[in-house]
């Protein structure tokens, strides 16, 4: 797929990371107190109305950064406005990875430097509680210091203030080959604040390249990874495939031939990053990885050398120690288990998609901000499974998105965006070309279609992490194959 677009960061910037990479002393502070100040959302927020989760830590660390900064006027109204922003009652959106433990290291960190604090309301407490248990858990278990299944590196902010943690060790473990600590901006600043406060020796070279890392960051750049490259080939393979078999994988040979290479690491799993990366990988790359990699005509392991992932009822957890599983992991796992023909792991996987569809109305997936992600995910990937309960998931998430598509003729929680929209067709247009569309299909394709030709691409984040965030070559992946997707279905009728 040609592209005349200039090339494109894999990830939007982070504002989360870059408050918290502002707090490391080096050229870098003022490049990213001024940028945190040209993209407020309001005088004293900042993040998106679309998940509470992001403006909380984003306005949180903002605050830190701009106090930091020596500017405790704008600090202390941002302090004000987070009561505010949680729900009363259960949160009607997907908490991030590591929410509850980024807020009590900001906390920590306030604490510590003798700052007010804010005072969190019910929900951000519970959840800073239940993050806690997660990390002690993850502290104890004999792998923690193992990059190549730990997470630990990825929430090296934990470290700050925990003295049970071997600073040393983990430094030594989690710096990447380009100094960074798992490739995450925000991890490594915090991280590095917590070497300085201690008096235990380290290794010179190590910290010096951990500084240069965070030095040589610009704020446009700093994304919750420094990159995702495997994300973006895999994901634009799969894609690309449903324009038909004919279509040339729109990849460079080289990143299929290292994405093949990187999906028989020793540990079974995939990580997104590529290569020397401390953070692991995880069952829902792994799994786009292995189907892309196939589609392509590359090597990929078998699916059963992810049964350590399988959880409680036959779900495949993402991460290990993941509170919950997510439903777009199960059903990419669902996808590679069919394309391999193995049955026997793929039917526990389809009962509990379809006791969470039925339990849980919601159906967001827990990576995604958007309910179209997980329902065109859900149509596209079950339309080509030959079994009745994925032709009732298929048929259950086509009905839920014929049903939601807004009235200029897109999809989007908080007005259409091309990514919605495009998920959502793609998925349609699956479920249509194997009669489980029903309704009146013809007339939502057309409307998409016309949403989609007449609307740019937008990068608006909606994939979550530390907090929201956007894989934005993938935007325009999405929009050339959903364009043409629908006008190939309209022009059939």
């Amino acid at each position: 797929m040609k592209s005349e677009l200039p090339p494109l960061a894999d990830l939007s910037p982070s504002l989360y990371d870059i408050a918290v990479v502002s707090l490391v002393t080096g050229a870098q502070q003022a490049p990213c107190v001024d940028w945190l100040l040209e993209h407020a959302t309001t005088a004293h927020t900042w993040g998106t109305s679309r998940s509470w989760f992001d403006a909380y830590l984003s306005t949180y660390a903002a605050a830190v950064a701009l106090r930091n900064a020596g500017m405790p006027q704008p600090a202390d109204r941002a302090y004000a406005a987070l009561p505010g922003m949680a729900p009363a009652g259960p949160s009607p959106t997907p908490e991030t990875l590591t929410f509850g433990g980024l807020v009590d290291t900001l906390d920590r960190i306030g604490t510590a430097r003798g700052w007010p604090l804010p005072d969190h309301p019910a929900p951000v407490r519970a959840i800073m509680d239940r993050e806690r248990t997660k990390w002690e858990r993850m502290r104890m278990w004999p792998d923690f210091y193992n990059p190549s299944l730990s997470i630990a590196g990825y929430c090296a902010e934990r470290v700050y203030g925990d003295p049970a943690v071997d600073a040393a060790r983990f430094l030594e473990s989690f710096q990447a080959p380009n100094g960074s600590i798992a490739n995450s901006p925000g991890a490594s600043a915090v991280f590095l604040l917590e070497c300085e406060r201690r008096s235990g020796q380290f290794d010179a070279g190590r910290l010096d390249r951990l500084r240069q890392y965070l030095h040589s960051r610009v704020p446009e750049n700093i994304g919750y990874l420094d990159r995702v490259p495997h994300f973006v080939t895999a994901w634009t393979v799969m894609f690309q495939r449903e324009l038909g078999p004919a279509e040339s994988p729109p990849c460079a040979p080289h990143a299929l031939d290292e994405l093949s290479r990187d999906l028989f690491h020793p540990s079974g799993l995939l990580c997104t990053v590529g290569a020397g990366a401390t953070i692991p990988g995880d069952t829902d790359s792994t799994a786009c990885g292995a189907i892309a990699a196939t589609i392509a005509g590359r090597p990929a392991p078998k699916a059963a050398a992810l049964d350590m992932m399988i959880g409680s009822g036959g779900a495949y957890r993402t991460f290990l120690f993941e509170h919950d599983p997510s439903l777009t992991t199960n059903i990419h796992m669902a996808a590679l288990l069919d394309l391999e023909g193995d049955h026997g792991r793929l039917l526990p996987v389809l009962r509990w998609l379809h006791q969470q569809t039925t339990q849980h109305p919601a159906l967001v997936c827990k990576w995604h901000l958007s309910p179209a992600y997980m329902l065109g995910e859900m149509a596209r990937v079950m339309s080509r499974i030959d079994h009745p309960l994925a032709r009732s998931l298929c048929a259950g998430a086509s009905e839920r998105l014929s049903r939601t598509q807004n009235s200029d003729g897109g999809w989007g929680v908080d007005g259409s965006t091309a990514e919605e929209a495009a998920y959502a067709a793609i998925g349609l247009a699956a479920a249509a070309e194997h009669g489980l569309a029903g309704g009146d299909r013809e007339r939502t394709l057309r409307r998409a279609h016309g949403f989609l030709s007449t609307h740019e691409p937008q990068l608006t984040p909606l994939w979550l992490g530390k907090t929201l965030y956007c894989v934005q070559p993938l935007v325009h992946v999405l929009h050339t194959v959903a364009m043409r997707r629908t006008e190939a279905m309209c022009a059939q009728t």
